[in-house]
């Protein structure tokens, strides 16, 4: 019987130490830990993301010699007292010539209905306008563009595999000439649509 009551011994001196342990917040450290590493890694990674995002949008600005392009996001606002979602819109990612206003800086947390024609051209794949103040129709669109410099503007949707909009990646002229290969009298050549359309979706991995 002695193997009995040293196994009885083993098992009261192991319960205390993990209580012991338990009152020492010994598994809540450890957790934190593990929380904190995951953490961090997931920073990591968001960071290296970023700066992908960051590095296609400058070289794609350059390709075309445009002076500003940037990124819009969509994420839920919260609700209205009708339980109602609002839609919002911000501004992600924007690369510009030096000197530009950055429309990052003002474009956060914006209503979707404040802005339904543009994204209804984009939707539409007709947001491509090489003389904005001539050719644009819409004049709310129209001024908020021209408050930022711009004299011509484009932008394209980006759809997850689920054919949801996820995001639309827009880029302006301000000071900077449009490349003629790039256009004609009628407007955007549509060889430079389709090319900025690719250039954009390159985006879509690090987006989604």
């Amino acid at each position: 019987m002695e193997w009995i009551e040293l196994i009885k011994t083993l098992i009261t001196a192991m319960a205390s130490v993990f209580v012991a342990l338990i009152t020492a917040g010994y598994f809540r450290k450890m957790q934190d830990k593990n929380k904190e590493k995951k953490t961090r890694e997931g920073l990591m990674v968001q960071i290296q993301k970023d700066e992908l995002v960051h590095f296609t949008l400058r070289e794609i600005r350059r390709k075309y010699n445009s002076d500003r392009i940037y990124v819009i996001q969509f994420h839920n606002g919260g609700t209205f007292y009708t339980q109602s979602p609002m839609q919002k819109a911000t501004v992600t990612y924007e690369r510009c010539s030096d000197g530009l206003e950055k429309m990052s800086e003002k474009f956060q947390n914006i209503l979707v209905s404040h802005h339904t024609w543009y994204m209804s051209e984009i939707i539409g794949n007709r947001l491509y306008y090489t003389d904005i103040n001539e050719q644009m129709s819409d004049l709310p669109t129209k001024s908020w563009l021209k408050n930022y410099g711009n004299f011509a503007h484009v932008g394209v949707p980006i759809y997850d595999n689920s054919k949801n909009l996820i995001a639309v990646v827009c880029m302006s002229w301000v000071f900077s000439d449009i490349p003629t290969t790039l256009y004609n009298d009628e407007g955007f050549l549509d060889s430079f649509k389709i090319q900025y359309s690719n250039d954009s979706n390159s985006l879509k991995p690090y987006l989604v």
